[in-house]
């Protein structure tokens, strides 16, 4: 009797430790939950997924797969001077269909054994997995990408079991997502100039201490453009304000056009342009500036249907280098201002280079 009763202790004793297990391991998902909840940065939200998400499940790899067809999210992420720690661990597709492949019509989450035929493009130079579950990220009916969690331990994740946690933690992260990206949004919104859609002086007054403090630590090159409409004045005064706005976002649009993507474009003011041109010397930055000049000239600008104008533009360069006078961000943009009021005086249509 007293066996039996030891025995049923055991058994016990076993399914009270299962439950323990279980609840902590429901304490432990229920703080990652608050923590993606809570998060409205779209940079940390990807930490969390891809870092966190990593060491709290015990998990050899974790990925994220975004459909991008705009480079919306990709430009968020290219914005960045310093790469972050997950950016290979962060996929994008332009076409949805290259996603929906992975997925039932259903869109379930796909639990199986690790194929490398199969998931090799989800986990980049991984092939020590031996389990995979990939979960679809649906919003509004709209498939929006995946998360997709790799483990060493072929029992990890068996088709059918877990689906419906794996479940709620997909529309979990998808809601965050995009609440994150509707929040990046808005602040874009107010960095942006409205009339030609490039930065604006408030973003661009954000990234120059950016860049000047990046340039002084790789002890590269950063040169700046202001750049100046000549004769803006006689636009509006000539065709009205609607014809000028015309000049300003066609001109906006050729310059946007010319950067790199390292660059920042922004408008300053008025008929004023800023560039900055990341590692970039003197000389090179010249020849730039030159290009866009004759651009400019060589364009005939449409302010209404049957009338075009043409427009010149005048260009200051100031270049932050290791042996150069200028140290600081206000003495790199108040070397390039003066700058071009010189190429202005001096005749307009022309790059002026800083003393």
């Amino acid at each position: 009797m007293s066996q039996d009763v030891r025995k049923l202790q055991a058994q016990l004793d076993g399914l009270i430790q299962i439950a323990k297990n279980n609840e902590a391991k429901q304490a432990n998902f229920q703080k990652y939950e608050l923590s993606l909840l809570n998060c409205s940065d779209l940079f940390e939200l990807f930490t969390i997924i891809l870092e966190q998400h990593k060491e709290k499940f015990q998990l050899t790899e974790v990925t994220l797969l975004l459909h991008d067809p705009e480079y919306e999210f990709r430009r968020l992420v290219e914005s960045r001077t310093t790469p972050p720690p997950w950016r290979k661990r962060l996929l994008f597709k332009e076409n949805l269909q290259s996603i929906n492949q992975y997925f039932t019509i259903q869109r379930k989450p796909r639990l199986s054994e690790f194929s490398l035929h199969q998931h090799q493009h989800l986990f980049l130079d991984n092939d020590t997995l031996r389990s995979v579950a990939l979960l679809p990220l649906v919003r509004q009916n709209r498939l929006i990408g995946s998360l997709n969690l790799g483990s060493r331990k072929p029992d990890r994740f068996q088709a059918n079991i877990g689906t419906q946690f794996l479940q709620h933690l997909a529309a979990v992260v998808s809601a965050c997502i995009e609440n994150a990206r509707l929040q990046e949004q808005i602040k874009q919104v107010g960095l942006r100039d409205p009339l030609t859609g490039v930065n604006n002086r408030r973003f661009f007054d954000q990234r120059i201490e950016e860049e000047v403090n990046r340039a002084q630590r790789s002890k590269t090159p950063l040169s700046c453009l202001f750049i100046d409409l000549d004769h803006f004045k006689r636009v509006n005064d000539n065709h009205g304000h609607q014809a000028g706005d015309a000049v300003l976002k066609q001109t906006a649009h050729i310059l946007d056009d010319s950067m790199r993507t390292s660059d920042v474009l922004a408008r300053y003011g008025g008929e004023e342009f800023v560039c900055l041109l990341a590692d970039t010397t003197n000389a090179d930055a010249e020849d730039f500036a030159n290009r866009i000049r004759e651009k400019i000239a060589d364009t005939n600008f449409q302010i209404t249907p049957s009338t075009t104008l043409n427009m010149t533009l005048s260009v200051g360069l100031a270049t932050l280098e290791t042996n150069s006078a200028i140290r600081n961000s206000k003495q790199l943009i108040h070397a390039a201002d003066q700058a071009v009021y010189a190429a202005k005086i001096s005749g307009r249509n022309r790059v002026h280079k800083a003393k």
